[in-house]
């Protein structure tokens, strides 16, 4: 038998918690691609906390649809 656990060493209020491969650097600061109007455009965002799967951001609104895949990038495989 297997099981897991999570140890909270701290709590981030008002933080927003993303996959770590949805967030990017453009210009040396931290991004997100955020969904709208059909497409993706870029949100700098703050980081706050992070982990190899996720990280805590604050800098966009709770329930937004970030990309996982660098939006600006031409030449990704599909």
């Amino acid at each position: 038998m297997n099981g897991g656990m999570d140890i909270v060493v701290s709590r981030l209020p008002n933080a927003i918690s993303i996959p770590a491969k949805a967030l990017f650097t453009r210009a040396g600061k931290p991004v997100v691609y955020l969904a709208r109007n059909g497409g993706y455009r870029p949100v700098e965002v703050q980081v706050q906390a992070r982990n190899p799967d996720e990280v805590a951001i604050s800098g966009i609104p709770a329930g937004s649809m970030v990309a996982l895949v660098d939006a600006e990038k031409k030449d990704q495989k599909r």
